[in-house]
């Protein structure tokens, strides 16, 4: 079973996101903010992590950036609510494995994370 943080200061975004991951199977761990998310990226082991890219505390961009400093490498999709092309171009320069923009449909979210899912690494 795919363990996979949801990171978000909406508790809505993170109850819809962990309702649809739950129901295909994935294990969902949840963070508030950025520093929360950026101490269980740490501690733990994730199969994919998603992140919102405006959080309190720190910045998913930032988060993410922080943990391939430090080496972990397991695959990022950045959520946003900003329409920025140069965010979007940024964040997979960075390493993100994809970035969505919100709103988004839960199947298109789904799609996305099960082709990470089944990418070799």
């Amino acid at each position: 079973m795919p363990r996979i943080l949801i990171a978000d200061d909406s508790p809505a975004i993170r109850l819809l996101v962990k309702r649809h991951l739950q129901t295909d199977g994935h294990e969902v761990v949840e963070a508030a903010d950025g520093p929360e998310a950026l101490e269980l990226g740490r501690n733990e082991s994730f199969d994919l992590a998603i992140l919102d890219q405006l959080m309190p505390g720190l910045k998913g961009i930032d988060v993410l950036q922080t943990w391939r400093s430090e080496g972990r490498d397991f695959p990022v999709v950045l959520l946003s609510g900003v329409d920025d092309h140069h965010a979007v171009v940024n964040s997979l320069s960075e390493g993100a494995a994809d970035y969505i923009r919100k709103p988004f449909s839960p199947t298109e979210l789904k799609a996305r994370i099960d082709r990470i899912l089944v990418t070799p690494a």
